[in-house]
């Protein structure tokens, strides 16, 4: 056999090789399983759902210029109107909920009061999504109670804001800054009709299974979709965190502040994968994953984006580490040979995973948690793909907002939790 003819085999056998690799890599996008934690429905664990980008009409996935739909919408740094992929009717789902919340006349409109809980910054602006739909099903406009005691509420940088959209948020209504709340009164059933022309505040707890409700404003939306019902409420949590996280200006400019001191190595990170290590407290609620296992998901993710022809070809091997674990981000940028980026804030850090996020807060400094969150979330949308376990609020957080207002829906999410044939499963 010539060496021109075993050169041409070899080159044979490494392509097929190549297809074989990439093919089983694309298997694991076919199916994937959602395991939501302390938000899932027990009868959807394990269960194989569809792409969650699935659309009778491809022109409601395009990404708009947000701004002009949305106020305050957190618009993607790297992508332009026109490109990108959102969550099917997105942009129309922004609408309904804005033109909910700003009614013509605020005077004799009625209200839904949400009182936050004490819990940690994922589960508090999810269950501020929870009340979102018991007041689009109610009729009411949803406006924060005043003053929250909240402790991200608590230190200088919010001193005199009453809310949470009076300090890091635009408001969540046209009426939040004209409405005098009245005394609360608890609410057990959010369809009770004795309570239909009373004002009175909402809780989580307050519900049976809210965390499943579908508001019926967005039936006619998705009753023309390919969107499956069983996936519809993670649908619509997405659109509730994709409008009640929008920073106002004083927010964004301190962001701005903060990402200049603490992190200056990159203008940009979309060449890299975003890696999530939620730790702290969570031992609590959920198994606890390597950082051996995080860094094997992003060696998957990093193949599937070189070789599956789908997605943009990284320029190396890097990764944004965001994690309350200063033990996982030493793990990634001592034992491994990722291009490791971070937010250089040690106080962010802890080996401690005893405290609750709330304590840990108030012992760092409330905003100072708030705001870096709120810059590591940032930091990860401008990736292009993501690693990290959806039993977290957080993580959720990370792909809801990359998945609406990011305009990346179309770029894969790998959760190292859940392993199946191919290893990992990878969430679009």
């Amino acid at each position: 056999m010539s060496r021109t003819s075993t050169h041409r085999q070899l080159r044979l056998l490494a392509a097929v090789a190549s297809l074989l690799l990439a093919a089983s890599l694309i298997r694991a996008l076919q199916y994937v399983y959602f395991d939501g934690g302390e938000d899932a429905d027990p009868a959807l664990d394990d269960t194989p759902l569809a792409h969650h980008l699935e659309a009778t009409d491809p022109a409601l996935r395009a990404c708009p210029a947000w701004r002009s739909i949305l106020p305050g919408a957190w618009e993607a740094k790297d992508v332009k109107p026109g490109q990108g992929e959102v969550l099917f009717g997105t942009a129309q789902a922004q609408q309904i909920i804005y033109q909910h919340q700003h009614p013509a006349d605020c005077e004799n409109a009625r209200f839904l009061v949400h009182k936050s809980q004490g819990s940690g910054i994922g589960s508090l602006l999810h269950q501020m999504g929870v009340a979102l739909a018991g007041a689009l099903d109610l009729g009411r406009v949803l406006i924060f109670d005043k003053p929250d005691p909240n402790v991200y509420l608590s230190d200088q940088y919010c001193e005199g804001a009453r809310s949470w959209d009076e300090c890091y948020f635009f408001p969540i209504s046209n009426c939040s800054a004209k409405v005098t709340i009245p005394d609360w009164m608890p609410m057990n059933n959010y369809s009770d009709p004795s309570l239909a022309d009373q004002k009175f505040t909402f809780d989580e707890t307050g519900l049976t299974n809210p965390q499943y409700v579908v508001p019926r404003a967005f039936n006619q939306l998705l009753d023309g979709s390919n969107v499956p019902v069983a996936r519809r409420y993670y649908w619509y949590r997405s659109q509730a965190a994709a409008y009640v996280v929008r920073l106002n200006d004083r927010t964004v400019a301190k962001l701005q502040e903060i990402r200049a001191e603490r992190f200056t190595e990159t203008p940009s990170l979309n060449h890299a994968i975003s890696v999530h290590i939620r730790r702290g407290d969570k031992w609590r609620e959920a198994e606890p994953v390597s950082d051996r296992a995080y860094s094997l998901a992003a060696e998957n993710m990093h193949k599937l984006l070189e070789v599956s022809g789908r997605y943009p070809t990284p320029e190396k091997k890097a990764v944004f580490v965001s994690t309350e674990d200063a033990a996982a981000l030493d793990y990634f940028v001592n034992q491994t040979d990722w291009d490791v980026h971070w937010v250089k804030d040690p106080v962010m850090l802890k080996s401690n995973s005893t405290l609750w996020s709330i304590d840990y807060a108030a012992l760092i400094g409330p905003s100072r948690d708030m705001l870096g969150s709120l810059l590591n979330l940032q930091l990860a949308m401008e990736c292009s793909a993501w690693v990290g376990t959806l039993s977290s609020n957080w993580c959720r957080l990370i792909d809801q907002m990359r998945s609406t207002v990011g305009c990346k829906a179309h770029l894969p999410y790998s959760d190292p939790a859940q392993p199946d044939q191919t290893d990992y499963k990878f969430w679009h």
